[in-house]
């Protein structure tokens, strides 16, 4: 190598030196990774409070839909979605043993794995759950079936919903994903999701679900917003990289999604409904509830679109403080 060439090979690219925004899971083709895992969060959660409610007997067909609609929310949007996204979907069937080992070490194989045994055994459960809900077969053999699937598409469906936070979180070159409560923070909202959707599941079934709902949804709304907080301060604190993604997400473009969209939109709007509601002893009006319902959802949107837009890369050649 002549001394010209060595000169021309040390000359750092800005992407080597500076702190770069990620772009591949949100920009482009890659707003596809955000609806899906939107969609992959509001169905997984409709389908884990459907388990809940379904443990009542009062509330079995309001259970059933609810379930339904989860389903649909990960095998009609999710999966087509991540689908349109590969570079080369028709080999998708390469994530799966014994074709591939990938499962093994990365978590979207193992997330599409996992998707595909929730949706075969969420099928099969909620076949069951239909027969006992609208009265079509009882007993105890259905019974005792429609709970084991249940336990396993359960299992599965919470694999499904956290597995996008663990790859996120595994991925050390983003720094602000780069830390364990990342899981947590999707799977809890997910729950949120799943809780104010199956009320207006509620004011169509006639099944008066919306105390139980609206009461659980009031706790993990608090929760959710602690654990934000939490993260968001954890990520100020873990490296300059992480700093500045909490930075663009507060106060910088990204600003708007974060406080309409998932502070107002998502959790101020629905817990002041709820703790109104509560104080006064009178359920929210159908328009009112629906409305809150709306903002729930749209904090869901959010809170996804935020995280992923404020990745920024750590650069490989950090200078002064660490990265």
């Amino acid at each position: 190598m002549n001394a010209r060439t060595a000169r021309q090979w040390m000359v750092p690219h800005e992407w080597m030196i500076k702190p770069m925004a990620q772009t591949e899971w949100i920009s482009g083709k890659g707003l596809l990774v955000w609806l899906a895992e939107v969609f992959s969060a509001l169905g997984t959660g409709l389908y884990l409070v459907s388990i809940f409610f379904a443990l009542g007997s009062e509330f079995e067909v309001t259970a059933f839909w609810t379930g339904i609609l989860g389903w649909i929310g990960v095998a009609v949007f999710k999966l087509p979605l991540h689908f349109l996204y590969l570079g080369k979907p028709w080999r998708f069937w390469r994530a799966f043993p014994p074709f591939s080992n990938a499962w093994r070490t990365s978590w979207f194989s193992r997330g599409i794995v996992f998707t595909i045994i929730f949706l075969g055994f969420a099928a099969v459960q909620l076949v069951l759950q239909g027969l006992i809900a609208y009265d079509v077969a009882s007993g105890t053999g259905i019974d005792v079936a429609n709970y084991i699937f249940m336990f396993l598409a359960g299992v599965c469906c919470v694999i499904t919903s956290i597995y996008c936070g663990f790859a996120m979180s595994y991925c050390k070159s983003v720094p602000f994903w780069n830390t364990g409560l990342l899981p947590f923070v999707f799977l809890l909202m997910a729950v949120a999701d799943g809780l104010a959707l199956i009320m207006g599941v509620g004011l169509v079934t006639g099944e008066d679900v919306i105390p139980s709902a609206e009461s659980a949804t009031r706790i993990l709304l608090i929760i959710n917003a602690l654990l934000i907080i939490v993260y968001l301060v954890n990520a100020n604190y873990q490296s300059v990289t992480a700093e500045l993604s909490v930075k663009e997400l507060i106060r910088g473009r990204v600003a708007w999604v974060f406080w309409l969209g998932i502070v107002i939109l998502g959790i101020v709007v629905p817990l002041v409904i709820s703790i109104v509601s509560y104080f006064t002893g009178a359920e929210a009006s159908a328009g009112l509830l629906v409305f809150a319902i709306i903002c729930h959802t749209i904090g869901a949107f959010s809170l996804k679109y935020g995280v992923l837009k404020v990745g920024i890369y750590r650069p490989i050649l950090p200078k002064g403080r660490a990265y």
